[in-house]
């Protein structure tokens, strides 16, 4: 389940990590929440806020009542805000970033960089030397001299300070049921570090956390629009991964054979959703939302469907309108066969989505087109 930047940080105070005081607004017409001047952040599922006009910097009751109505009446790459979250300024003196995450079936793993505020696939893949990477054991946590490694490449000078933060950021992960905790950027301001965004994404299978979740969904019913997921959706299993590809399966040997050959062509995977159990249209569906808002920054998605008891002509119906619904621009690679194969084939080629054939030319192809930049196109 991911979580609005709100929830995340609600989530992050229970475990004590610093975070800017903020107050949800619902609605137009409530009254300013918080002495100006203040940031005003549109609550959406998806990246690049900021660049569409959904962040402002109120300076006076005018600007509140202006940028208020502008954001929550905005779609963000197609995602509709759902609420504001209006919040203290802060000037960080350094921006940092730092995540958790678990990358396939390895250990969970601490990403860091001294160049937070940036997209940390930009900053991957031109200045790689600047990503830290840790695997943290999940008996023990993160190590001594790990910690003091992290404070030298991060450039921290109150290392004590740092290690706080990491210790209650990993508590909050483990605890959480977490898939992935993400803090970017990580400020300093006067002197300390202070958790100035937030990504948190929950685990749904989580048993500890299955209250947690019914609560979250039940709160949101008041937020500006908002329509709770299909229940058939807890059927995905969703991975977030480090790449900037999207992988879609109906079974988990397809996955993980998908998931080799893309490593095999040079791809590296940034969301891997696994369909389990009946599939309808409304699951498939909801993996695309879940695949493409879960990470993004994600340049193209691979689906890989071998139809038994799913119908691909329901398949390609959930494929079919979400594209459609959310004028998704980046190359959708989708390899279908087996029941109901020849109709839903049909509605794909109806759609203008073709369709390919041989599990291994489609992963070479679609690695081809996405890292290769050959522009815009919906396969």
């Amino acid at each position: 389940m991911n979580l609005f930047e709100y929830e995340g940080k609600a989530l992050m105070r229970e475990y004590g990590i610093p975070v800017p005081e903020s107050h949800l607004i619902v609605s137009e017409g409530e009254a300013a929440p918080m002495a100006f001047p203040f940031v005003l952040k549109a609550q959406v599922m998806t990246g690049g806020r900021g660049k569409a006009g959904g962040v402002k910097v109120c300076e006076n009751e005018a600007d509140y009542e202006k940028y208020a109505h502008d954001i929550l009446n905005m779609e963000i790459k197609g995602h509709r805000v759902h609420g504001l979250l209006a919040e203290q300024m802060m000037k960080a003196e350094k921006e940092l970033y730092l995540s958790i995450t678990l990358q396939g079936v390895a250990k969970p793993t601490l990403i860091a960089s001294r160049m937070g505020g940036m997209d940390i696939e930009t900053v991957s893949k031109e200045n790689p030397e600047e990503i830290v990477k840790l695997e943290i054991d999940p008996f023990t946590g993160l190590k001594g001299y790990q910690l003091k490694y992290l404070a030298k490449k991060l450039g921290v000078e109150d290392k004590q300070d740092l290690f706080e933060m990491v210790k209650k950021v990993q508590d909050a992960f483990f605890k959480a049921g977490a898939l992935l905790v993400e803090i970017n950027p990580l400020g300093l301001v006067d002197g300390k570090l202070v958790a100035m965004d937030s990504k948190f994404v929950i685990d749904g299978h989580a048993r500890h956390m299955q209250g947690k979740l019914s609560e979250l969904e039940e709160a949101r019913e008041k937020l500006h629009a908002y329509k709770a997921p299909e229940k058939e959706a807890t059927t995905i299993t969703y991975v977030p991964l480090d790449g900037d590809l999207g992988l879609i399966s109906d079974g988990a040997g397809t996955g993980m054979l998908t998931l080799d050959l893309l490593n095999d062509a040079g791809g590296h995977v940034a969301s891997f959703c696994e369909l389990g159990g009946m599939t309808t249209e409304e699951v498939m569906y909801r993996a695309m939302d879940l695949t493409l808002t879960g990470h993004p920054e994600v340049k193209g998605v691979i689906i890989v469907l071998i139809g038994g008891f799913n119908r691909m002509d329901n398949m390609a119906l959930g494929i079919t309108k979400y594209v459609k619904e959310h004028d998704v621009k980046i190359p959708i690679f989708t390899r279908m066969c087996g029941t109901m194969e020849e109709v839903g084939l049909e509605t794909m080629k109806e759609a203008g989505m073709p369709t390919y054939n041989i599990l291994v030319d489609t992963v070479k192809e679609f690695v081809r087109t996405v890292e290769g930049g050959a522009g815009e196109c919906q396969s």
